[in-house]
């Protein structure tokens, strides 16, 4: 049998003589762990996005975790269960939405402009969130829920189907200043805006005073239409193409102020709401339904001690609804309760 021999002597192999590695520099252990968090931002995902919804009607709000959307529908993540569900955009409150969520509404425009297409997907009622009111348990959260209602879109006057010369003649009131009521209206919607006044001039020259000049005509006096000035003409153009744009520029609360400070702010928009009978409907209806929540709140044992204050604010809302009811096309006067009245639920939604 052969024998293996191995040799000691590393100049058998021809090897070069052994030199010791060169020594790498030390890392300090804070870089170290800078190194270390860097790698694993790269691999870890991104915190997962919150959203709030909430839909036209419904004062609860809630979270979710934002997953993914198309033109017709959002899909999100309820925080408390692992639930996917699909809302349509229909069906919630766009509004509200795009004040309280701008990245994800950015990302929505985005995406319309690129025309994706559409993506049909269903979400299970009973698994539904929404499907349950917000429930106030006292005073507070009863004006909580009532002021996020307040804010709901509204219409306004259509300038469609009403002729603004012709509304301004009605009631003998100059037609700029029936545009600055377009603006405050706006402004007062706005729940953390000031009512300033606005920037546009609210003079009226002597020439403009009358809304018309009167001529006599066989011993009786007849009113010349008043010729719109360039500027009113403008301002009206203006109004449609922002209408066109934002279908629901007005709410509930920007009504009760303007309404409550009465005077030049309050009389184009009392001039208004006669001629929105959705508004008129839809204000009715928040208001009484509110007034029917605090009294039904006001008689459970647990509010007791809030029951005077529940009962005042139903009495305001009934009161307040009961004057917007009595609003209509017929009624030219404008009436001093209704200003009393709206500035009173203020007060109390507003403290």
């Amino acid at each position: 049998m052969a024998k293996v021999v191995i040799l000691a002597d590393p100049g058998f192999l021809d090897l070069p003589t052994h030199r010791p590695l060169p020594r790498l520099p030390t890392v300090h252990p804070v870089r170290r762990f800078l190194f270390a968090a860097l790698a694993m931002s790269v691999v870890l995902p991104a915190l997962a996005e919150t959203v709030q919804l909430r839909r036209t009607g419904n004062a609860t709000v809630i979270a979710f975790e934002y997953i993914t959307q198309d033109e017709a529908t959002i899909m999100v993540k309820r925080l408390d269960a692992d639930v996917v569900l699909t809302y349509r955009w229909e069906d919630l409150d766009t509004d509200w939405i795009k004040r309280n969520n701008p990245k994800l509404w950015a990302e929505r425009e985005l995406m319309l402009d690129l025309e994706k297409p559409e993506k049909k997907m269903a979400a299970k009622e009973n698994e539904d969130p929404f499907a349950q009111q917000a429930v106030a348990t006292d005073a507070k959260s009863l004006v909580k829920n009532l002021l996020v209602s307040l804010q709901d879109g509204l219409k306004g006057m259509s300038l469609t189907a009403n002729r603004v010369d012709v509304v301004c003649n009605e009631f003998q009131l100059d037609e700029n200043v029936f545009w600055l009521g377009f603006d405050d209206l706006k402004r007062a919607s706005q729940l953390s805006g000031k009512l300033e006044a606005s920037a546009r001039v609210e003079a009226i020259d002597d020439e403009d005073k009358d809304t018309g000049t009167k001529t006599k005509t066989k011993g009786k006096t007849a009113t010349k239409a008043k010729v719109r000035t360039a500027e009113s003409i403008s301002a009206e153009a203006a109004a449609k193409k922002a209408a066109t744009e934002d279908a629901r520029p007005y709410n509930t609360l920007g009504y009760l102020r303007t309404l409550a400070e009465g005077g030049t702010k309050g009389k184009p928009v009392w001039m208004m709401l006669r001629r929105a009978t959705a508004d008129r409907e839809a204000i009715k209806t928040i208001l009484t339904k509110y007034a029917a929540q605090a009294g039904e709140l006001a008689e459970k044992p647990e509010a007791k001690t809030s029951k005077g204050e529940l009962m005042a604010l139903k009495k305001a809302l009934e009161n307040c609804a009961e004057s917007i009811g009595k609003v209509t096309r017929e009624n030219i006067a404008v009436e001093a309760r209704l200003q009393t009245d709206c500035r009173t639920v203020l007060t109390l939604a507003l403290r």
